[in-house]
């Protein structure tokens, strides 16, 4: 693998991915703060990294597992904790996946095929954009490159072994981001059964019993070990109503996934909030949405060529029909259910989707070229392929500007349909500048989507839920780009945090806020425990007002947030009972000791994020003392 960084023609694409996924990079600050938070807690205990725990002091997990985290804070405590730091190791991820995707498609197709495969990679929006944020796709997608290597070589050789090591990659995937790695799982299974049909049934049935069994195994062992750990030797397990990660693998980041609605529009269905989920329908037409086809899918009409080749290319020797099988078989399953997750859904996710498409497009391409080349298929083919590219980006370039571009994308647009177009006619016929129009064509084809691209390179886009869409050049997303500035909170959060480590005396936690999304900033200031009383959202039942006594009472906990930045309606019935006890017996804080716009306090405010207003109310803080002097 080493030698393919002094091979020149791969390692310029790897520095191009480079630069789309490092420039102006600064400018997303700590990514999900959530996810920076916890690497923070964690270079302070083992017992935090052990148990994933989302704040220092140890009060509640991440709602995810811990792989991709750890990671993350591997490499912190290497190069140290800061913004940068935080959001290289997805950088780096993301070339590895570039990479692999060279050498996957290498191993059975010729050395251009994986090079236009790889430069495909680089440039996927949705790639480029999870690749320069802290979310755990860049690692689930290396996991499942290294699956997909494996099972190329089970279906080819009928091996045990790498049957085995395709299931031990998925299991290690399910420890990234849970059941998202495992719809991988059936096609890989299905591609040893069908290419290794001269083995007896038995022996399948074997093979995939130990296999699946692996699998399962390396899944749920960390999930494992963490319910058996007495609940109060442990954090609570965040994202669950019975403190228990066997429950947030199989419902929250399970069943839920497709039988429930996200918990933003569940809780505020008739106000407006910020932009986070995707709401787009479900059914066989979601993903085929601008702004979801946007994501990855810019050559679609390339890869179903490549897919198809796949099926009916009778030339094509026994290892081509596997590769192509297992990355059809990966675009298929992650399209379908993609299409079908009715729950909590964010667009980055099609993420996944890109090193299948990168893939197949390729191949589609350079077979499509090779077969005009040999006279193996009518002139009409590549012309048609390329036109129904175009119309299918302009579809795309439409449903994602509404028609308002600026006036130099719209050039763009037009000028690459005008080249693509070109090349199509030069495929159909013969004219004097055939081939100058043919070298046009990976120009034309490619300008959309790089654009696409670079709108979360150039502009900075909701870090917690990165999407690449040319809509991002319009002048309102950019006006709103430059309003939601975390730095301008930072005068006001220093002035709270100075007050608070002033009045600190003994406490475990600094303070206690309404949820993950309040505390994380503060950890990362400070490296102290903040506790997230109801864990990420601020939904989780994890304290009774009795148990908030006794922390109070102990020493544990002095001071109490409410209010501030939120997702949701703080409605449930946890959630009021605790502001609730709260309201009566603590004191509230004088705003003039702890906050820059005291007279703000306990007011309601709107926020405007990514176009969306929500309505929230400025923070107050009480002293559980009941002595805000001392």
């Amino acid at each position: 693998m080493l030698r393919a960084f002094f091979h020149v023609p791969i390692a310029a694409i790897l520095a191009l991915a480079a630069a789309f996924r490092l420039w102006n990079l600064s400018e997303n600050g700590y990514g999900r703060e959530y996810y920076a938070a916890a690497v923070r807690g964690m270079l302070q205990s083992w017992h935090n990294v052990f148990f994933n725990s989302f704040d220092p002091g140890g009060f509640v997990t991440l709602d995810k597992p811990p792989v991709a985290i750890w990671v993350q804070a591997l490499f912190a405590k290497l190069f140290g904790f800061s913004a940068l730091n935080a959001l290289l190791p997805q950088v780096i991820l993301g070339l590895a996946a570039v990479l692999l995707v060279f050498l996957l498609v290498r191993r059975t197709f010729s050395e251009r095929t994986a090079l236009l495969a790889a430069l495909l990679m680089a440039v996927t929006p949705a790639s480029v954009a999870v690749d320069r944020s802290n979310n755990t796709e860049s690692c689930l997608i290396v996991v499942l490159l290294l699956a997909a290597w494996f099972a190329m070589r089970a279906a080819e050789n009928g091996r045990l072994r790498d049957l085995c090591g395709a299931m031990l990659m998925l299991g290690i995937g399910f420890n990234v981001k849970m059941a998202a790695a495992l719809i991988l799982a059936p096609a890989i299974a299905l591609s040893f059964f069908f290419f290794n049909r001269q083995i007896p049934l038995a022996r399948h049935f074997k093979f995939q019993t130990i296999a699946g069994l692996l699998m399962i195994a390396v899944s749920l062992s960390w999930v494992t070990a963490f319910d058996l750990v007495p609940a109060d030797k442990r954090p609570y397990a965040g994202s669950t109503k019975h403190n228990s990660m066997l429950e947030l693998a199989l419902l929250h980041n399970g069943a839920a996934r497709f039988t429930q609605p996200n918990p933003v529009a569940a809780a505020q269905p008739d106000k407006p909030r910020p932009v986070l989920y995707d709401e787009s329908p479900t059914g066989p037409l979601r993903l085929f949405r601008a702004l979801q086809a946007g994501q990855a899918a810019w050559l679609l009409p390339f890869a179903l060529a490549g897919m198809m080749f796949g099926f009916f290319a009778n030339e094509w020797n026994r290892e081509r029909r596997i590769a192509a099988a297992i990355w059809g078989g990966w675009l298929a399953s992650y399209w379908i259910v993609f299409s079908a997750a009715g729950g909590p859904f964010h667009t980055y996710y099609l993420a996944t989707l890109a090193p299948a498409l990168a893939a197949l497009a390729a191949i589609g391409a350079s077979e499509i070229w090779r077969r005009y080349r040999n006279g193996d298929s009518p002139r009409w083919l590549a012309s048609a392929a390329i036109v129904l590219t175009v119309l299918w980006q302009a579809w795309i370039f439409a449903g994602q500007t509404q028609f308002a571009a600026p006036y130099w994308l719209n050039w763009i647009a037009a000028i690459s349909a005008l080249l693509a177009l070109l090349g199509a006619a030069a495929f159909a016929g013969k004219f004097v500048r055939k081939y100058l129009a043919l070298a046009a064509l990976p120009t034309a084809l490619l300008a959309l989507p790089v654009a696409a691209a670079l709108s979360v390179v150039l502009i900075r886009p909701n870090v917690a839920a990165p999407v690449a869409t040319l809509g991002a050049f319009s002048e309102d997303r950019m006006l709103d780009a430059l309003r939601v500035n975390p730095r301008r909170a930072e005068p006001a959060r220093e002035k709270l945090i100075s007050f608070l480590k002033e009045q600190r005396n003994g406490e475990k936690f600094l303070v206690a806020v309404e949820n993950a999304l309040l505390a994380g900033p503060l950890i990362i200031a400070t490296g102290e425990p903040v506790m997230a009383l109801g864990g990420y959202l601020g939904t989780d039942p994890i304290l009774t007002p009795e148990k908030l006594t006794a922390l109070a009472e102990n020493g544990t906990l002095r001071f109490v947030m409410l209010g501030g930045f939120t997702l949701t309606a703080r409605n449930t019935p946890n959630e009021l009972a605790l502001r609730e006890w709260i309201q009566k017996h603590a004191v509230p804080v004088d705003p003039q000791r702890w906050s820059l716009y005291p007279a703000r306090a306990g007011k309601p405010f709107r926020l405007r994020v990514g176009g969306v207003v929500t309505e929230m109310t400025f923070p107050e803080l009480y002293d559980l003392r009941g002595n805000p002097e001392r």
